[in-house]
């Protein structure tokens, strides 16, 4: 990456438990070393993440994350339309959409990558009115994410696995009808993963064969399986394994229309949203460029 670029780091200071704002300062003399020319951004919860990277897009080649998965989604949701490139230093809890990056752990290493690493360009998927990056979770997973929201206490892939251990208890089966290039399928099911990436929740490798600029996704309707059979896959995923053969009935395409027969839970990237029962999904081809390499 060019090292004349302009860097605007967008910090959400809720992120990793509030701890985000600590881990800039501490490597504040690395970012002024490499980035150069840059501007950080502290915002809060009462501040819209989408509207300042929107604003900050037409004065900063490049609009730099700095949080969880559902940071990068506000930013990357603010520069749809834009020329500005999305960075990312992940500072969450799951980061997922960072491994897809080939990010680590590492604040130093994401640090260099963001400084000199090329562009490459991110499928953005639009359901109904808005959109996400990496996966939408629809019933159990959704809900799972909304339980995982409420543990404060709890950080990383335990937050998921405590929530969606909760989830087995209260998650009800229901009717889904996909409709896909003409033709039309119905299940029962407990869940209905829409993938752009292949990781969720921290260390869950949903959807080992989605990338997130091949411009198709993958919809995964979990098959009409007991409770006791999903808590087996749940631990076989929270050990960080690949789904089992035949749990998932796998599609794929960059458009589709569904719907459930009662409103369900929902989360876009982690991030819980309203209840629903209809969905209209689209792929959105090369709708962003990104500072990094896709795996």
């Amino acid at each position: 990456m060019n090292s004349s670029r302009s860097f605007c780091l967008i910090v959400n200071s809720a992120s990793n438990s509030g701890k985000a704002p600590e881990v800039i300062e501490k490597y504040r003399s690395e970012i002024e070393s490499k980035l150069k020319r840059f501007e950080i951004v502290w915002v809060t919860s009462e501040d819209s993440i989408t509207d300042i990277a929107k604003s900050k897009a037409s004065s900063f080649d490049v609009v730099v994350a700095c949080g969880g998965d559902g940071t990068i989604r506000k930013v990357a949701i603010g520069l749809i339309g834009s020329n500005a490139i999305l960075g990312v230093l992940p500072i969450g809890t799951g980061n997922d959409f960072a491994k897809m990056l080939q990010l680590t752990d590492s604040f130093s290493e994401n640090l260099h990558k963001l400084a000199t690493s090329s562009v490459e360009y991110l499928d953005v998927i639009q359901f109904n009115d808005s959109y996400f990056i990496n996966t939408l979770g629809i019933g159990y997973d959704g809900r799972t994410n909304k339980y995982a929201s409420r543990l404060n206490l709890f950080k990383g892939p335990i937050k998921y696995l405590l929530a969606g251990i909760q989830s087995l208890f209260t998650a009800s089966p229901f009717e889904t009808s996909l409709y896909i290039d003409d033709k039309s399928y119905s299940y029962k099911t407990l869940m209905v993963i829409i993938a752009n990436g292949k990781w969720e929740g921290g260390r869950y490798f949903i959807s080992p064969e989605s990338k997130n600029n091949d411009g198709i996704f993958e919809i995964l309707v979990l098959e009409n399986v007991s409770k006791v059979r999903l808590a087996f896959e749940f631990i076989r995923l929270s050990a960080g394994k690949k789904p089992s053969e035949n749990i998932f009935k796998v599609f794929k395409t960059n458009r589709i229309k569904l719907n459930t027969s009662i409103p369900v839970h929902i989360h876009a990237d982690g991030e819980v949203e309203s209840h629903s029962n209809t969905f209209n999904i689209k792929l959105l081809e090369y709708k962003l460029k990104v500072a990094g390499k896709f795996l």
